[in-house]
């Protein structure tokens, strides 16, 4: 979290403090995002935010100086010294997680606040870093909640399936096409012996077989030949 700093001049301005702030603007899952030094509370950048930057070309305007000093709440002036580009980050997991990193990219600015664009409902949403990164997201969360569907990861973008599991899985199924195809060979073989047996000793010894009993007879059947 940033120092209070506060600057006293001899002249009887408003002194200004540095409250760190995130300015970011959302747009499916790329967020842009700008630093803002000076005065970054709800009630000086907020206002400025919500009163002169409500329209999404304003606000992608903002969230793209990529280093404000000073927002003046009152005219939306923009007091930039330095020209640097905005970051650009692609969040690439769950809603949950997602503004878990917006929220660990604030701080990782030193940010005490996060305020986020949605252009779905054309508000800007903001968190306090006070509480730590896991509480920011949390509120961000909240007040994002209905960009959640933009999050669903989509099954073309899903990794596909290691290579070996594929190779293990056909190999699996042609074992068993072969070993499938082995018990009907034999189970041909086994029905003209038993045909066989009938036509030269008569239908009587297979009377009272089940289905279980001719299961075992093939099976010993089976055995007998694989054992010669």
């Amino acid at each position: 979290m940033g120092n209070l700093v506060i600057f006293i001049t001899t002249n009887n301005k408003t002194s200004t403090m540095a409250t760190r702030a995130m300015i970011s603007f959302l747009d499916g899952r790329m967020l842009t995002t700008t630093y803002n030094h000076y005065d970054g509370y709800p009630d000086n950048l907020g206002k400025a935010l919500d009163n002169h930057y409500e329209e999404p070309n304003e606000a992608m305007k903002i969230a793209s100086t990529g280093y404000i000093s000073y927002v003046d709440p009152e005219t939306g002036n923009i007091d930039s010294k330095y020209d640097e580009p905005a970051d650009e980050i692609i969040l690439k997991g769950d809603f949950e997680d997602s503004m878990l990193e917006i929220a660990e990219a604030a701080d990782a600015m030193g940010a005490d606040y996060v305020y986020v664009y949605n252009p779905e409902n054309m508000e800007w949403v903001n968190a306090s870093l006070s509480g730590g990164t896991r509480k920011a997201s949390e509120q961000l969360a909240m007040g994002l909640n209905a960009l959640k569907g933009d999050f669903i990861p989509d099954m073309n973008d899903l990794p596909a399936a290691p290579d070996q599991y594929t190779e293990g899985y056909d190999k699996k199924w042609q074992t068993f096409i072969s070993e499938s195809k082995a018990i009907d060979d034999q189970w041909s073989v086994y029905v003209k012996s038993l045909v066989n047996d009938i036509r030269l000793n008569g239908v009587d010894q297979y009377a009272d077989f089940s289905e279980a009993d001719f299961i075992e007879d093939f099976e010993n059947y089976i055995q007998d030949k694989t054992d010669v």
